[in-house]
This record gives C-alpha cells, sequence and structure tokens, in this order.
C-alpha cells in the first residue's frame, strides 16, 4: 500500500483532556459523589494519557490517516456517544464499573481476574461499525480494553503499544497487593501480546523480554510514545523545595517521602509538595507517617489537578523534582520537569542512565536507596552551580529527542508497512523494527 492511499486507523485507548470533556456528558448520583470523595477516587474531571492526546494533535494534521479513537469512560451518560474533533472520530462507551455497586463488586470479588466482558462487546460492536484497515491498542497494562485484542477479527492486523510490562515486574515488587495487580495485568499481557500481530515499545528491555518469555517469534516494532513537551527553563517564584508529582501517586510516593524524611533529618525546614490522586487508604498510611515524623507542617498535598497545564504550572513553583521510580522506562514526570527548568532527583532503572549518556541531566540512586536519594536531593539544593547545570544540561536533553510529529510520522509509516505485511507479506523496512541489539538505525 503506497503512503498515498488513505488507511483508516481505529485506536482502543484513554485519554481524557478538556476538549473532550466539553463534547461529551457524565453523570454521577449524589451518593456516588460522596462515596468517591470518601475513596478518594475521580470522576473523569481530569486529563490523562497525555501522550495520547498528544499523538492525536499530530494525526489531526495528516491526510492521509483517518483516526478512529475508542475510548472507555467512567459514568458516561448516556452509555454511548460519538463526537467529531478536528477530522477524528472519536467513539466513548460507559465503562462497565460505573455504578457504586458494580465498581465495589469488582473491587470485592473480580479485581484480579475481571475479563471485562461488556466493555469488549462495546469495543468489538464500533469496530465492526469502522471496519479499519489497522487497529492499535494503546495500553497493554490496562486490562480494562487491553483484552479486546482478544475479540479483534483476524482479517485486520493488531497492534498492541506497550507503555509498561507488568509481567517482568511481578518478581521486583514486595507489596502484596501491588504484587497480585502485577500478576493479574501480567497475565492479561501475556495473552494479548501473543494475540497481538504487532508489538511496539521504545524498550529494549521490554523486546527482550517479550521474545525470551512470552513469544519468541514476535514482530516488535521501535515506536515510543508522544511524550516530547515544550522546553520552557525560564525562573518563576518557588514556593517549595521538592516535588514529586503523579497521576495516581501511589507509584512511587512512599518511596519519595521517606527519600524526603532521611533529607529532613539531615537539614531541617525543607518543604514537600506531592500533586496526584490517591485513595483514602493510601493517603491515610501517608498521613500517619508524616505524623510520627512530625512534619505535618512541611509537607502539603494538593491532590488530582484537572488540567495537564494546571499540573505544570504547578510543578514550577518548585525548586528540585523529586521522582523515584519503579518501572524501567523513563515516564513523563521526568521528561516534564526536565522540560520546565526542574532539576530533577531519580533513581536508576534500565531507561534513566540513557539521560546521563551525552551529558549529567538528572541525578539517580539505587532504588531504595534513601540515603544516596536524600544526599542528591541536598546536593542539587544546595549547589547553585549543580542546580544550573542540570537544569540546562537537561534543557539540552530535551531539546536532543525527536519531536512529537516526528513519532507520528514513524507511527504512520508503521501502519503503513504492518497492513502491507500483513495482507502481502512484504517486509517491514528495518528502520522500524526492534533487532536483538536494539532498534535499527
Amino acid at each position: 500500500m503506497k503512503n498515498s492511499a488513505r488507511i483508516k486507523v481505529a485506536w482502543v485507548c484513554s485519554l481524557s483532556n478538556p476538549i473532550i470533556r466539553g463534547r461529551i456528558t457524565t453523570k454521577a448520583s449524589f451518593c456516588k459523589k460522596i462515596v468517591y470523595r470518601i475513596i478518594g477516587k475521580a470522576i473523569n474531571n481530569t486529563d490523562s494519557a497525555i501522550w495520547n492526546t498528544n499523538a492525536i494533535k499530530e494525526l489531526e494534521q495528516f491526510e492521509d490517516v483517518e483516526l478512529h479513537v475508542i475510548c472507555p469512560v467512567r459514568g458516561l451518560k448516556p452509555d454511548v456517544q460519538r463526537v467529531v474533533i478536528n477530522g477524528v472520530f472519536y467513539y466513548f462507551f460507559r465503562e462497565e464499573n460505573s455504578s457504586i455497586i458494580s465498581y465495589f463488586i469488582h473491587q470485592l470479588f473480580n479485581r484480579y481476574d475481571s475479563e471485562y466482558r461488556k466493555n469488549r462487546r462495546y469495543i468489538s460492536s464500533f469496530i465492526n461499525e469502522i471496519k479499519p484497515d489497522i487497529i492499535h491498542v494503546i495500553g497493554a497494562e490496562n486490562p480494562h480494553y487491553a483484552l479486546s485484542v482478544l475479540d479483534m477479527p483476524n482479517e485486520i492486523p493488531t497492534m498492541l503499544q506497550l507503555q509498561a510490562l507488568l509481567t517482568s515486574l511481578v518478581e521486583e515488587t514486595e507489596k502484596k497487593e501491588e504484587r497480585k495487580s502485577f500478576y493479574y495485568k501480567g497475565l492479561v499481557e501475556q495473552k494479548i501480546i501473543r494475540r497481538s500481530n504487532y508489538i511496539g515499545t521504545s524498550s529494549a528491555l521490554f523486546s527482550s523480554y517479550i521474545l525470551q518469555h512470552i513469544k519468541p517469534n514476535a514482530t516488535i516494532l521501535s515506536l515510543p510514545l508522544a511524550m516530547v513537551s515544550e522546553v520552557s527553563i525560564t525562573d518563576e517564584p518557588k514556593q517549595f523545595d521538592f516535588v514529586y508529582f503523579a497521576v495516581n501517586i501511589e507509584k512511587a510516593c512512599e518511596d519519595a517521602l521517606e527519600a524526603y524524611i532521611v533529607a529532613q533529618r539531615k537539614r531541617n525546614n525543607i518543604t514537600l509538595d506531592i500533586v496526584g490522586g490517591y485513595s483514602k487508604e493510601f493517603k491515610s498510611r501517608l498521613d500517619e507517617r508524616i505524623k510520627e515524623c512530625r512534619i505535618g507542617h512541611l509537607v502539603t498535598f494538593e491532590g488530582l489537578l484537572p488540567t495537564h497545564d494546571d499540573v505544570i504550572e504547578h510543578i514550577r513553583k518548585a525548586r528540585v523534582a523529586l521522582l523515584p521510580l519503579k518501572m524501567d522506562l523513563v515516564p513523563n514526570t521526568v521528561h516534564e520537569a526536565m522540560s520546565n527548568g526542574i532539576p530533577v532527583v531519580t533513581t536508576i532503572t534500565a531507561g534513566t542512565p540513557k539521560l546521563n549518556r551525552d551529558r549529567q541531566s538528572v541525578l539517580l540512586s539505587e532504588q531504595g536507596d534513601y540515603e544516596s536519594l536524600s544526599n542528591n536531593m541536598l546536593n542539587v539544593l544546595e549547589d547553585n552551580q549543580l542546580y544550573d547545570r542540570l537544569k540546562q544540561n537537561a534543557a539540552i536533553t530535551e531539546k536532543g529527542r525527536k519531536s512529537n510529529k516526528d513519532v507520528m510520522l514513524k507511527w504512520r509509516d508503521a501502519y503503513y508497512a504492518c497492513i502491507d505485511n500483513y495482507k502481502s507479506g512484504e517486509e517491514i523496512p528495518d528502520y522500524l523494527l526492534f533487532k536483538e541489539n536494539g532498534p535499527c538505525k
């Protein structure tokens, strides 16, 4: 298929942004609002999966790609809503655990074995309606929509985009609930990876793990996410010494807090601001630890801010970003801090050392080494030359990344190549593929 031919691409993913929220309607009962407030759960009023929004903005400009986006929404009413925004066709459906009763049944009885049959029926119905040339499921670690891979028509090539690979992390976590979650989601990942025709990732570690442990004959494409942010390192007034931020702070906030406690013992009155969503149970655990250490006047919680712009505006009020990690890829939070002139203190994963490959752009410690993290925190806070060097180097590193347009041009090429490969056996160009020693150049 030549690139001059217009192709129809169906995405199955999650995302939320102000434009979408302004075009769809959700409804939550008074009781549901109260319960969600008690448990600390958001009701679709905040941005999520900003990389998908970034990608769509670029694909809107491509005349040879007709994009159809299928997305679950909690509390959607009516249950199915279709909208067209800037030439992109959106198909929203009500997530099956939206009601209070179904949510609690899910949490109590089938949280770690749900097949999400209702969600999958919606997705299958949309796919049959769209009749795309290729299907791209973005986010293998999200079973509430990723399990739809198992239902995709055999005549349509299916690409699975990895944002994480939880099956490789089961043995690395010591938390019981997290281990159960990773185990369940890991089994889902394995099933859908085996069913998918093509796998997209930017991680050589993921590629290697899949080929060794899940699907030896997998066709793996070197495809990153659209996570590049505009670089802006202008100075702004600072209100906090450190900030930890994530959509869900339960990812690694406890590690950030422990490192902060060690640093606080060495230098009194440093402050930590925490931005992101959390459950009531998790927040109570953090509050207990904060009370125990008598630092309640120094640690603040902002909760989940409504938009991505709100988050960026807020984190720029901090001098340093404290972002310990557990996953091996470099998350968007690290890139966003680097792009906004906020020096980063983080941990060593398979991805973060690459940030220092050409210049020192972040400060790294081993995971769980709170002493080393605290030393890095205080070093960057007290050493103005180090602070400025990290700030400038991070900006250079971020400017050197491929633009979101370049990333989407590669995705577009991959769509054409996979369609041709699936239909007629044409070889996929080397520059799109992961090889044993990493992605081809």
